[in-house]
């Protein structure tokens, strides 16, 4: 982006915490309408990424070795340390969580993931390695796209996004009325292979890519009229931003990450024109929110092996026999800020630096640039 726009870093990091508060809630076995559903936390980062994804291919103009190479270490390093703390921790899944104190009754998909590791753990291991692993279908490989860390099943699916985004987002630059249907036909295209896949590829996750693209190309579309969005009038844009979330929650099937995203691209958009963007621009700069977003995606890929790690050996033994309440309080208490602190270790010592690394690789080598 020309211009660092907070309201996205900010979005990003209450998306993971979002995600770390439902798993919370999966342990101790209480349900909290919208917290609980942490999958909407992952809609709202797929809708993010396609917009951002966009606009790093748009601004960079690399060659494809390039912006793959630096998405690759963008993700790798901290996905490869969740993989070995997942694998340290999987055999906790089935006390933790699949015979929780506080469940009403056993949950026998977590009994069976540390066999279905073992069984086959070879396979799941590559898989793994190669960031693939959300691509196989239960039916094929018992539990591959959650085997060893759950949350892990989508940064996969971000890969597969990574891979093909390149050859995606021109297909969204609009410029004479031909490029105009064709734009509207791929979008139609995804959306009906979206609907296919679901009949045909089977998980406890969407993390196949085809399921979710309809989502990654509404941000892609942001990306692509986000110049001339930010230069509207702030009531014209609402009208334009209500339809387009209105048809975006026809399209797929998660109206309220739709409606997440919607409001904070608008608010976003408009900055400090209107008296409540403006407290909402004030809430995002605050440096709490900016770090939360710097340090989120360890955040999201640390934080379940910590969770099963300090339930399984502080909150059990101390709170088993307490409520739900008290044990997710607890349980929460100690492993947030533990939680942030292997993410600020992880950004400052680890991401940060490869980051800067990983822009030189490649530099001068330049593809066409793709109209603003």
């Amino acid at each position: 982006m020309a211009k660092f726009v907070p309201h996205f870093e900010v979005l990003r990091g209450l998306a993971a915490l979002w995600v770390f508060a439902s798993h919370v809630l999966v342990i101790t076995d209480l349900h909290i309408p919208v917290i609980s559903r942490g999958a909407l936390a992952v809609d709202v980062f797929i809708a993010l990424s396609g917009f951002v994804i966009t606009l790093m291919i748009v601004n960079e103009a690399e060659n494809y070795p390039r912006y793959i190479f630096r998405r690759f270490v963008r993700l790798y390093p901290l996905f490869i340390i969740a993989v070995i703390l997942g694998m340290a921790t999987l055999h906790l899944y089935a006390t933790v969580i699949g015979s929780s104190p506080w469940a009403a009754e056993v949950r026998p998909a977590f009994f069976t993931r540390d066999g279905n590791g073992a069984n086959f753990f070879w396979t799941h291991l590559l898989l793994h390695l190669a960031m693939l692993h959300g691509v196989v279908p239960d039916d094929v490989l018992p539990q591959a796209p959650l085997m060893f860390s759950g949350p892990l099943w989508s940064i996969s699916l971000e890969w597969q996004f990574y891979v093909v985004a390149p050859f995606l987002v021109p297909l969204f630059y609009v410029t004479s009325a031909r490029k105009a249907l064709l734009a509207v036909g791929v979008f139609l295209g995804l959306v009906v292979l979206s609907f296919v896949s679901r009949h045909l590829w089977h998980a406890e996750v969407p993390s196949f890519l085809p399921l979710k693209l309809p989502l990654f190309c509404v941000g892609i579309v942001c990306a692509v009229v986000w110049p001339r969005v930010k230069e509207m009038d702030p009531r014209q844009l609402l009208a334009l931003v209500a339809v387009a979330a209105v048809i975006s929650m026809t399209l797929t099937s998660s109206r309220i990450a739709v409606l997440i995203w919607f409001a904070t691209y608008y608010c976003a958009a408009v900055g400090g024109k209107t008296m409540i963007t403006r407290a909402v621009e004030s809430l995002v700069r605050l440096p709490a929110a900016r770090f939360l977003g710097r340090i989120s995606y360890g955040l999201y890929v640390l934080h379940m092996p910590v969770l099963l790690m300090i339930a399984a050996s502080i909150v059990i033994p101390i709170a088993g026999s307490q409520s739900k309440i008290a044990a997710a309080l607890l349980l929460a208490a100690i492993a947030l800020p533990f939680v942030i602190a292997l993410s600020a270790a992880a950004f400052y010592g680890i991401e940060k630096p490869l980051i800067a690394w990983a822009r030189h690789f490649g530099k001068g080598y330049r593809s066409r640039k793709l109209p603003a």
